[in-house]
């Protein structure tokens, strides 16, 4: 039998060898810091109040039937205002009744979505958006279009983006007027405390809300 022949480099050898070249030697990082910084600063600025060099403020809404998937700014921007806007005079009772439906109504699950979206659960937002467009709520559909867009998953806006067409969805219609909604988020950190987290042993963990954010939902929405 012929002895294979000796190897004698060690497994940190064998490693080095098969790493790619650092592409990124020379790249700024502290000039890319402070892009993420003025970007994230854009994000949180009220649109009337954001600097000349960032986009242009949007009064209309993203319309499904353009083929262009919406940037994230643009998509973070219109799915805070579509979540503003469905905290309106009755999301209180949409909320009340979603929970004595035992979970089961698609206008409470969307109002419980987007209040979860503002206080920054976007897991739990995305699984009850789910739910009320599994049960044909369009602005649920709406949401994970621009939900999925501002994540830059194009793939899955794009079959929400199918689905909205294919139901003919009107944002002004369905969602109201987009120059109406308000450009700051209602503080959200008091909501926690009245949600619910299960875990579920197929789902993972589910957010459910209390009876008690009945009430508190009030309290947010009354300046609104």
């Amino acid at each position: 039998m012929t002895p294979l022949p000796e190897d004698h480099r060690t497994i940190d050898d064998l490693l080095a060898s098969a790493r790619t070249r650092n592409r990124y030697a020379t790249y700024d990082m502290t000039a890319a810091e402070a892009r993420l910084r003025a970007r994230q600063a854009a994000r949180h600025r009220p649109p009337g109040q954001r600097a000349t060099d960032t986009a242009s403020v949007h009064t209309e809404w993203t319309t499904p039937e353009d083929e262009r998937t919406p940037d994230a700014d643009r998509a973070w921007w219109d799915l805070n205002a579509v979540c503003l806007l469905a905290l309106g005079p009755d999301a209180d009772q949409h909320l009340a009744a979603f929970i004595t439906s035992h979970y089961a109504d698609k206008a409470g699950a969307l109002v419980f979505a987007c209040l979860l979206h503002l206080s920054g659960d976007s897991s739990g937002a995305r699984f009850w958006w789910r739910f009320a467009a599994g049960v044909g709520h369009p602005v649920a559909e709406y949401c994970l279009f621009l939900e999925h867009a501002r994540s830059g998953e194009y793939h899955d806006a794009d079959y929400w983006r199918t689905e909205l067409v294919r139901h003919r969805f009107a944002p002004d219609l369905l969602c109201g007027d987009r120059s109406t909604a308000p450009v700051l988020n209602p503080p959200m950190d008091p909501v926690h405390s009245h949600i619910l987290r299960p875990h579920h042993p197929e789902i993972g963990t589910v957010p459910l809300p209390t009876p008690s954010l009945v009430v508190q939902l009030r309290q947010l929405t009354s300046p609104l």
